[in-house]
């Protein structure tokens, strides 16, 4: 009798061995959803820190090209001055281009050198200094939209004076010319909206 009763007590019931098969799975569960959580979280920091490595890496190669640009600009309002044959129309649209493009270069400048003082490799850092980054884009892209009227109106009258001192037919030069600007600004735009999105999206990532 008393070997039957320790045998039932030493027994476990069905509906125990259930939950404890089910609490098992649980625990197992979060542990893997834990896991995989933080695998991904610590892909996602780094593949952030390239990403923003990256777009900075462009963004000076863009702010190199635009001072390359001015200074071009510059060199060949300059020439065309002091060697008197290139007409005053192209002396005036390298001359106006390269004022313009110095007012843009040195705003992008401000711009941009706030944002690169500011920026380091820390990948505990890499969601605000993306933030970062991503203000800086989206306020050289709105500057960047805005410039295009000058630059348009710049390019039209160009167009049409040359048309006039050669006596030509230019509304094809007309077409081409802000078709290119048409094309550039759209670029432009779709960049913008898509850096407000991520802009957006990082915000929401920021520990509360």
């Amino acid at each position: 009798m008393n070997s039957d009763k320790k045998t039932n007590n030493n027994e476990v019931r069905p509906e125990q061995a259930i939950d404890e098969l089910f609490s098992n799975d649980d625990t197992w569960a979060e542990l893997s959803q834990d896991w995989q959580t933080q695998s991904v979280h610590k892909t996602d920091i780094n593949a952030l820190v390239r990403q923003t490595r990256r777009r900075t890496y462009a963004a000076k190669l863009c702010f190199a090209l635009n001072v390359m640009v001015t200074v071009g600009l510059f060199i060949a309002f300059i020439y065309g001055l002091y060697d008197g044959q290139l007409g005053q129309p192209v002396n005036t649209y390298f001359g106006v281009g390269a004022f313009l493009s110095a007012i843009f270069t040195y705003v992008e400048i401000k711009i941009r050198l706030v944002t690169w003082r500011q920026l380091c490799d820390s990948p505990e850092k890499a969601i605000e200094n993306a933030i970062v980054a991503c203000q800086s884009s989206i306020k050289y892209m709105q500057m960047t939209k805005i410039s295009f009227l000058p630059f348009l109106l710049l390019m039209n009258w160009f167009v049409y004076v040359v048309g006039q001192t050669e006596q030509k037919d230019v509304l094809l030069a007309f077409f081409l010319a802000n078709g290119v600007l048409l094309l550039m600004y759209l670029l432009v735009d779709y960049l913008h909206r898509k850096r407000k999105k991520q802009y957006q999206q990082l915000l929401s990532n920021l520990p509360e």
